[in-house]
């Protein structure tokens, strides 16, 4: 079983450096659920690394593409959109739905796609925009709307960062060992480009395995 482990990360690793970040991700995710499966878990603190590098590549290229910010009165043709087959942001504001933005990140991961996705529950106009999480814990925070004028991407990332602080924050304190690495699994799962979540998530990871 560590022969397999060897060889996937070495596949990620060469993926990695060919800046091929989809694929480094998807072999790290497989990766990391092999060593989970096993309790190998010094082996899955350092999966995490590589795996958190090209989330954030691929969270980079997102950026640097089109960012739309809210659904607007009838929503924004996110279908047309995809069409165009470009890297960029979106984040989803009413009449759209938490299901639109779930629907929309599942098919760009398929489709893989440099595309990063957020959901504001609530109308675009809002001064404040309430974002939560479609899938996985309920995590939820507020920020202010982005302003006329100002840099859409930076709003996005900031908002991303905001978000994964949210769902960090909600593990509780009192939690040890493999329970505190499941939980922040999961809200890993949900909230796959915060870099603070994988590092938290490396360090629980490893006090798991010195008490087995």
């Amino acid at each position: 079983m560590t022969e397999k482990l060897d060889e996937i990360m070495e596949q990620a690793s060469r993926a990695l450096a060919d800046m091929d970040y989809l694929k480094c991700e998807a072999l790290c995710v497989q990766a990391l659920e092999s060593a989970r499966g096993q309790k190998r878990y010094r082996y899955y603190a350092r999966v995490l690394l590589p795996l958190q590098e090209a989330r954030r590549q691929r969270r980079m290229i997102a950026a640097q593409g089109e960012v739309l910010l809210g659904g607007g009165v009838n929503g924004i043709d996110w279908m047309a959109w995809l069409e165009q087959d470009r890297p960029g942001c979106l984040a989803l504001t009413h009449p759209n739905s938490v299901e639109d933005a779930r629907e929309l990140t599942e098919q760009t991961r398929r489709d893989g796609r440099f595309v990063e996705v957020l959901f504001a529950d609530n109308p675009q106009d809002a001064d404040r925009w309430v974002l939560r999480a479609y899938e996985g814990p309920e995590v939820s925070c507020e920020i202010k709307a982005p302003a006329d004028g100002q840099d859409a991407a930076q709003w996005f990332l900031h908002a991303t960062e905001k978000l994964g602080d949210a769902a960090l924050s909600s593990v509780e304190d009192t939690l040890t060992g493999e329970a505190r690495v499941e939980a922040l699994q999961a809200r890993l799962r949900v909230f796959p480009d915060h870099e603070l979540l994988h590092q938290h998530l490396a360090q629980a990871a490893k006090e798991a395995a010195s008490q087995a």
